[in-house]
């Protein structure tokens, strides 16, 4: 188990791999784009590449993942034990395999054929049916049932399924050369599950998460004649999360990824020695004039490869060389091969305890550096740093486990800051005055009036940024949401607020056309909660559904648990009128929107002894008067929490 810990506030430790779980959740934003609307699953085996399992999981659910795997069910039974409830896959077992464990706790299974019988068992004795993802072996050969294998696995889960012992939620492969995309091998895995998968619906399973893409599978997906044959229902996304590329030509920054780890200690000594001194067992390597060695107290104990001579350490504004062999418990530097980074200076003075970092983002050595002088893989590199070297966490908020503003700066250590910021996203929508420039509406409203827009600097009650638009219509209304529409995604939860007849529903339609889920919504009144399905053949086809709520009359906990909202908020586009004060609980971010109508609203139903539907058919009327429906609304957006560090510009 790695030790964990907030990064101290009097600096750097004596040895640590700092992890930015703001990069992490850019990282799942920039992902979910990619996506585009599917399911993204987050893999956080192997404690999360390295990275921390815990804590990257709780990161990439705040910014917007919609489940997480893992190779192990022991690993998702560990989340489990920390207290994390989202959807968990887990596809590797054995005959050893806690089964009872994993169905009692809610842990999804990938199921290859040879543990259905263990499964089958572990539903019988825990009395609830085991929630399964099929396995297809569409030619890795490795796990999952081979086509010869496939009819038989069909049939029998098709008869457990009928007994209630099992649920058919998914079928998956995975891929085998997708990091190679010019190679034919992975349309032929394709093709060959989508045989597959048909199979199995004409044997009478209906899953409804059908995923092959892996992190090459999904950042390829655009250079593909029709993408979707790749992005399916869901994508399982791993090495993408952590900021690093799979691509042996292309860098994580052209797909805009942030590397979330740093590797990072002190110099323990620097000395002088003459020409021909040895360096380190074996005396491989000897200098070839006199010169200055430093002492780095990181070694293959520690998870740094053995074999990596030659790779960098940074150290100040220059880079030097790994000299002679890498011990378990240090290595050394050449201090006279040093070559500047960026515009550091020619000369530099190495001194005890100054800072030493082997790899991490921007200007430090990057992790494809080390594994190239290992002969090895990025994935490898920040998998295998040891439990022996703490976990620091940046990008966090004291005490708290969500990321900070994506947009600031990663403190404590040189060349964390990448130098550039994620560009603002850019919207077309009323308000927006073309002439006058972004930011300043049809009656001169500046957005957010006292507050800046984006500035990414939050107050004490976590709001980020506010942008306010006056609105002349029903219809610019409508416009305005449909336009704040393709920047929500699965997960978010929408508060509305304004008075009875602010025009908070026509708010909601807009925002359902934007999303591509089925028409007809109208006030949730009556019903508390009314879910919305994206349709196929919408804007957004495989995006998600909404639920629009009305928790008017929703005064207690008791109320908000009465309609199951936690069931649906994961894989939902949640918007709530009347939410404020009643339902923050469900999210640490949320966007507010508050509806101000210039003329007011009549008095509320309680007010005048009227009945709720005879009140609700006036304001609807109200709306169709075209007086009232071209009545100025000054429409309010803010930003609360990690996931809305970003103002949209609309």
């Amino acid at each position: 188990m790695t030790s964990e810990q907030n990064r101290p506030a009097d600096g750097p430790s004596e040895r640590s791999a700092v992890v930015d779980l703001a990069a992490v959740e850019h990282n799942v934003g920039r992902l979910l784009d990619l996506a585009r609307g599917r399911t993204l699953i987050a893999v956080v085996k192997a404690d999360a590449y390295g990275h921390g399992a815990p804590r990257v999981a709780r990161a990439a659910l705040a910014a917007g993942a919609h489940m997480l795997g893992t190779a192990h069910v022991a690993e998702a039974l560990a989340l489990r034990a920390e207290g994390i409830t989202a959807p968990v896959l887990a596809w590797l077992h054995t005959a050893a395999t806690d089964f009872p464990a994993a169905v009692r706790q809610d842990v999804r299974l990938g199921l290859s054929g040879g543990e259905l019988d263990l499964v089958l068992d572990a539903a019988r004795a825990v009395g609830r049916p085991a929630v399964v993802h099929l396995k297809f072996d569409s030619g890795l050969g490795r796990n999952g049932a081979t086509p010869a294998q496939w009819p038989e696995l069909l049939e029998r889960v098709r008869q457990a399924e009928g007994q209630g012992l099992l649920t058919v939620e998914g079928i998956f492969t995975h891929l085998a050369v997708a990091d190679e995309p010019s190679r034919p091998e992975t349309a032929q895995q394709l093709a060959a599950f989508r045989d597959a998968v048909r199979a199995a619906r004409d044997a009478g399973l209906n899953p409804t998460m059908v995923h092959a893409a892996n992190t090459p599978g999904l950042l390829s997906a655009a250079d593909l004649p029709d993408p979707d044959t790749m992005l399916l229902d869901a994508v399982r996304v791993g090495l993408g999360l952590y900021g690093l590329s799979p691509f042996a030509e292309r860098t994580p920054q052209e797909f805009g990824l942030i590397p979330a780890m740093t590797l990072r200690t002190r110099v323990a000594n620097v000395k002088d020695v003459p020409a021909g001194a040895g360096v380190s067992y074996g005396l491989t390597y000897r200098t070839e004039g006199p010169t200055r060695l430093a002492l780095i107290p990181l070694g293959y104990a520690d998870g740094v490869p053995r074999v990596a001579t030659g790779a960098p350490v940074r150290i100040g504004d220059r880079v030097y060389p790994v000299v002679g062999r890498i011990a378990m418990d240090q290595c050394v530097v050449d201090l006279s091969l040093g070559r500047p980074v960026g515009a550091g200076s020619q000369e530099q003075s190495v001194r005890i305890g100054d800072e030493a970092v082997l790899f991490g983002a921007g200007e430090d050595p990057s992790v494809v550096e080390w594994a190239d002088a290992a002969g090895s893989i990025n994935y490898e590199i920040v998998t295998r740093i040891s439990p022996r070297v703490p976990r620091e966490y940046v990008g966090v908020e004291p005490g708290s486990t969500h990321g900070q503003n994506r947009n600031a700066q990663r403190s404590g250590h040189p060349g964390a800051d990448t130098g550039e910021e994620p560009a603002a996203d850019s919207l077309e929508a009323p308000g927006a005055d073309r002439d006058r420039g972004p930011g300043t509406g049809p009656g001169g409203v500046v957005p957010g009036q006292d507050a800046q827009e984006g500035s990414g600097e939050s107050d004490a009650a976590g709001e980020n940024w506010s942008l306010t638009r006056e609105l002349g219509t029903a219809e610019e209304t409508r416009e305005l949401a449909r336009a704040l529409a393709p920047h929500l995604r699965a997960g978010d939860l929408v508060l509305l607020n304004g008075e009875l007849g602010a025009g908070k529903t026509t708010f909601t339609q807009g925002l359902g056309e934007g999303l591509g889920v089925r028409e007809g919504i109208i006030s949730p009144t009556f019903v508390l909660a009314r879910r919305h399905p994206n349709q196929a053949d919408g804007p957004r086809p495989g995006g998600p559904d909404l639920v629009h709520v009305d928790a008017y009359r929703l005064t207690s906990a008791e109320d908000i648990e009465s309609i199951d909202l936690e069931d649906t908020l994961d894989t939902c586009v949640t918007v709530v009128e009347w939410g404020t004060g009643k339902v923050e609980h469900l999210s640490a971010s949320r966007l507010v929107v508050d509806i101000e109508r210039a003329r007011g609203a009549e008095a509320a139903p309680e007010q005048q002894g009227a009945d709720l539907a005879g009140v609700l058919a006036d304001l609807g009327a109200q709306w169709q008067d075209e007086d009232t429906a071209n009545e100025t609304r000054r429409v309010t957006l803010r930003g609360i929490g990690s996931r809305w560090a970003q103002c949209p510009r609309v």
